[in-house]
């Protein structure tokens, strides 16, 4: 194949499976029987208790080319995957490979655990399409690329995973396939080996083998990769730049992180009591206080529009409205909004004294709370608002609430946000790269 030759088609590729084991194997019997007896099988529509794990999907991939695919667990990327390598057949669609193909789907995958590693080149080689000539000119290679040493003589049953996955590259990767398929297996290597894999990547890369990436690290993706697939539900919402599919994969990771957090939430409620690392677990409940002032509903808008969302984009104005109830006259009355991000807890606060209102005296009744953040600098991620309310000469608080409201910041088009997904706050700023003279011979030995 040439450069810029087309290496992978997929066209309307779609996979399903049954939810039981016991559907799946009542269908698939199902489905051979009539084959046997030649008459059409139903693989292409879903039956009751199926679903479509891949549905849909095409692309084409040329030589030289890199495409990195992202999803959150259970999106369709290593069904995707499997399909590509010939494990699995479509259900509908067609697939089109041209050349070797060297796949590392899982660590360990295609090892027969009582033979060598030795043995096992030489097994995996031959699926490969290798001479067992090919293979003997390889061997030194591999095990020096795998560092396994002596150990290659050992059963593999006994190695590592990150045994594993150094045999499995080494042997997917020297036998310089005109297609790569890589799952999330590097991540187990150390730092060290995970380096030397992705320069012997984009080595191929450059040879013109084309490369498929499934990998939930951003970094290595942007690295890696020319173009992005980001997958849900078994479709692909996004086929373009790489910095798209990331955007779109972090987005969904914030908001499955706020969805899961508010329904651990409303278990710890349910069961009266907090267990683990919850935000509630510091008072026992999530809500709570003396109940003199109670907050009935809180949310969040733009202050342009009384429209409730939960998600803003990046330096977006947010404005948190809260329904309070006071039972009992109140002085010296604080408000006190508490933001945590996915990582930390209060990131940030809002508290009614510092921003300059006065309270001293708040008689019983509804009132409407808004607060309005400007522009704020959040990184793109999850977000938990909290609040509290106190008096200034009291110790306890009148109520509290923890993970009252949820919001997501989106990642911006302008701007890529990939660093580091430990980091909360955007702060801008202006890099300089300035370079400096070289110390002369003379005026290092006048510094003497």
């Amino acid at each position: 194949m040439s450069a810029g030759e087309w290496a992978i088609r997929a066209e309307g590729v779609s996979k399903k499976f049954g939810l039981t084991l016991r559907q799946s194997m009542k269908y698939g019997m199902r489905d051979v029987g009539r084959k046997l007896f030649g008459r059409s099988s139903t693989t292409d529509v879903l039956r009751e208790g199926e679903f479509w794990a891949v549905n849909d999907v095409g692309f084409e991939l040329h030589r030289g080319e890199a495409l990195g695919i992202m999803g959150v667990n259970g999106c369709g990327k290593t069904t995707l995957l499997r399909i590509l390598n010939g494990v699995y057949a479509p259900d509908k669609g067609c697939i089109e490979v041209k050349g070797r193909v060297g796949a590392l789907i899982a660590a360990g995958a295609g090892f027969a655990p009582m033979l060598t590693g030795r043995e096992n080149v030489y097994v995996n080689g031959t699926l490969l399409g290798l001479s067992t000539k090919e293979i003997d000119g390889l061997m030194d290679e591999i095990v020096a690329f795998s560092e396994l040493g002596e150990f290659i003589d050992l059963p593999v049953k006994n190695y590592s995973s990150g045994m594993f996955v150094r045999l499995g590259f080494a042997i997917a990767a020297l036998s310089r396939p005109d297609v790569l398929l890589m799952d999330e297996v590097l991540a187990v290597g150390d730092l060290n080996f995970q380096k030397k894999c992705f320069d012997h990547v984009l080595q191929l890369k450059r040879q013109g083998s084309a490369i498929i990436l499934v990998s939930h690290s951003p970094g290595a993706i942007w690295s890696v990769c020319d173009r992005g697939l980001f997958m849900d539900r078994g479709r692909v919402l996004v086929d373009g730049p790489v910095e798209d599919a990331i955007r779109a994969y972090d987005d969904q990771n914030s908001r499955n992180a706020n969805t899961s957090s508010a329904q651990f939430d409303k278990a710890v409620e349910a069961h009266g009591e907090a267990t683990g690392d919850s935000q509630a677990s510091e008072y026992g409940h999530t809500r709570g206080g003396t109940g003199d002032v109670v907050c009935t509903a809180i949310h969040l808008t733009r202050p342009s529009s009384d429209e409730v969302d939960n998600e803003f984009d990046f330096r977006e104005s947010i404005e948190i409205a809260a329904d309070l109830e006071v039972k009992e006259m109140q002085e010296n009355l604080l408000l006190r909004f508490t933001i945590d991000a996915v990582h930390y807890r209060f990131i940030a606060t809002l508290d009614s004294y510092e921003q300059g209102l006065s309270l001293p005296e708040v008689l019983p009744g509804r009132y409407r709370l808004k607060v309005r953040v400007d522009a704020p600098n959040f990184r793109p991620g999850a977000y938990v608002v909290n609040i509290g309310i106190t008096r200034k000469a009291v110790g306890v608080h009148l109520f509290y609430w923890f993970g009252a409201t949820r919001f997501v910041v989106k990642h911006p088009k302008d701007l890529f946000l990939y660093a580091d997904n430990n980091a909360v706050m955007h702060l801008d700023s202006t890099f300089t790269l300035i370079p400096t003279p070289a110390k002369t011979a003379s005026t290092l030995e006048g510094g003497l």
